[in-house]
């Protein structure tokens, strides 16, 4: 079988649409197409798409290519992230479900708006039942809205996903150190706030339902099922509240597929100073960066 490397976050992107192109002047030479084996998959919300493919070209920084961030697949059967889920305090939806859950989502949408950055620690899984894999990825977390993003992996270690406000950046030389993939952000490009993503005008964009509360990052989270009113990638997205401050503990994610992403954040801190110097990205020497 073919070994595919998926990229999953959000994130929060991790909710990431690449629409980006090459960049004209950019270009010193065209690149050999990398293999399938090594074309990355997409993030929740599509992220960019292989390098290789018809619209991607290469700019020389160094030397060949390969792979996109995300942690290496576990072969064999697949744990569902969702699972955990089942341990929720729940009982059969209500109408008073219904309005505590757009209730909550209110809470959400309000303390949002007034973030302007986040900081904090998180853990990704995946499972996809097509391929009977599961992942698991983690690091840190750094948000500056409304143009800056960066996911530094400490497993896999070095991997990186950076937006600067210009491009969106993915080193993964947990897989392959000579390849750098980017995409322009701007109109019809990236997009890297997550929870505007999942959360701008929740209670018109989703059928909510109050199912339970859990317990994430130690304290005690709301557990609400959203279900998209028009087309979406998702069939099904799960958000755990936080009761004290309203922010989303963990996002999960179920496509049509019954592919599961799940992103948690713990040791959240929000409105942190973060400097423009924590976002830039430089290509390491003996990569070459394929344009997307």
């Amino acid at each position: 079988m073919t070994q595919r490397r998926f990229i999953f976050l959000l994130v929060p992107a991790l909710a990431l649409a690449a629409c980006g192109r090459a960049e004209p002047g950019d270009i010193s030479q065209e690149s050999p197409r990398p293999s399938r084996a090594d074309a990355p998959a997409a993030v929740p919300g599509s992220a960019p798409a292989a390098a290789g493919t018809e619209a991607g070209a290469a700019v020389e920084a160094g030397e060949s290519a390969a792979a996109a961030p995300g942690a290496q697949p576990r072969q064999g059967q697949p744990q569902t992230p969702g699972a955990a889920g089942a341990a929720s305090q729940s009982a059969a939806p209500s109408a008073a479900d219904a309005a505590n859950a757009d209730e909550i989502l209110r809470r959400v949408e309000q303390a949002y708006s007034g973030m302007r950055s986040l900081e904090a620690d998180f853990v990704q899984h995946l499972s996809v039942p097509l391929l009977g894999s599961s992942q698991r990825s983690e690091g840190k977390l750094y948000q500056r809205r409304p143009d800056r993003f960066l996911m530094r992996f400490t497993d896999p270690a070095g991997d990186v996903i950076v937006a600067d406000g210009r491009h969106f950046w993915m080193y993964q030389p947990s897989a392959d150190r000579t390849q750098v993939l980017r995409s322009a952000m701007g109109q019809g490009g990236m997009q890297v706030d997550l929870q505007q993503e999942f959360l701008s005008n929740p209670t018109q964009r989703y059928v909510a339902t109050l199912v339970g509360t859990e317990t994430v990052d130690d304290r005690r989270a709301d557990v609400l099922t959203l279900v998209p009113r028009g087309r979406s990638q998702y069939r099904l997205i799960r958000i755990w509240v936080n009761r004290n401050d309203s922010l989303v503990r963990r996002f999960e994610m179920t496509e049509e597929n019954e592919t599961v992403r799940r992103l948690e954040f713990r040791n959240m801190r929000r409105n942190v100073d973060l400097p423009d110097s924590l976002f830039q990205f430089t290509p390491p020497a003996g990569t070459r960066v394929f344009d997307q």
